[in-house]
């Protein structure tokens, strides 16, 4: 299927019913082989369109979507999001002492906002700091990934010539341990049908996101598992906690006010009270990473000593 063709002799409405009169009639069967230099990256996108259009998407949405020219396909993103990096997440770093000293820094210069905050949701200005720290080191890093791509590239997880080339990166990487192996490949259907599933109802996401955020939502820039902003939000938490920091009516994750507002916001609707189960808890949902909350927590304890 040739999208640019359909699109050009058709508009609005009849564009929709085309797109979806294609998917009807039968998909197209098409090789991911990364040698095939032939296929756009619309082409390679074509069953997670079909599946978003099922779900109520916006068929022009997607149209636009797919065929951005900053939107490309990397199967670098299957790779990483299904199986990971092979190596567990060290988060040592994040409480060493230039970690507490660069924080120390950030609530003195920030300690009006952040103690605003901290009085609005009932989070405390050091534990904001310190999330924001861990996750961008207050907005040095935030990721040079494009979010679209991450999440559109991720939802094909599921397809079976992916699932055999997980299968074959897994082999080359526990070659030597027929134990570990037999772990991870049994593991992995459930696991790609799992991030399918995530990437899906991020890009579900992203058409009210791209209704909400000041910045095209085809532009952003993230990380590999297509988070974004100083507090790196997914579309969803976007959607569900960002909120207005610095009252100009618009809501922008690459904005300090607005990151710290809306981090103060996630993790009080997200359970965050005075015992240590409910701080774990709220800083876990964050992250699903024990290692995760224990950075956080360690870092916002040795910024108030």
């Amino acid at each position: 299927m040739n999208f640019n063709l359909t699109y050009k002799s058709v508009s609005g409405f009849k564009f929709g019913l085309l797109l979806c009169s294609a998917f009807i009639l039968g998909s197209v069967h098409i090789s991911y082989s990364s040698a095939n230099n032939e296929m756009s990256s619309a082409e390679i996108f074509q069953p997670v369109a079909e599946k978003l259009i099922k779900q109520g998407v916006d068929s022009a949405f997607i149209y636009n979507l797919i065929n951005d020219q900053n939107v490309k396909f990397d199967e670098g993103f299957v790779k990483i999001n299904v199986i990971g990096s092979g190596k567990a997440a060290d988060y040592s770093s994040h409480y060493n002492t230039r970690a507490v000293s660069k924080s120390k820094t950030f609530l003195e210069e920030n300690l009006a906002i952040l103690q605003a905050a901290e009085d609005k949701y009932g989070v405390p200005k050091e534990v904001i700091t310190s999330i924001l720290y861990v996750e961008t080191r207050h907005g040095g890093y935030l990721g040079n990934n494009n979010i679209v791509s991450v999440f559109l590239s991720t939802a094909l997880a599921d397809q079976s010539i992916f699932i055999d080339m997980n299968s074959r990166t897994l082999k080359e990487t526990y070659n030597n341990d027929s134990e570990e192996l037999n772990k991870y490949l049994t593991k992995l259907k459930d696991r790609a049908k799992y991030k399918t599933k995530w990437a899906m109802e991020q890009l579900v996401a992203l058409e009210q996101l791209n209704k909400l955020s000041p910045v095209p939502i085809t532009e952003i820039k993230g990380s590999w598992a297509g988070a974004f902003g100083m507090s790196q939000f997914l579309p969803s938490s976007y959607v569900s906690w960002a909120v207005d920091g610095n009252g100009d009516n618009v809501v922008n994750l690459f904005d300090k006010e607005d990151a710290i507002y809306s981090v103060g916001n996630y993790l009080s609707s997200n359970g965050w009270g005075k015992t240590e189960t409910k701080k774990r808890k709220a800083v876990w949902h964050y992250n699903h990473s024990n290692a995760y909350v224990d950075a956080v927590l360690k870092l916002s304890e040795l910024i108030i000593s």
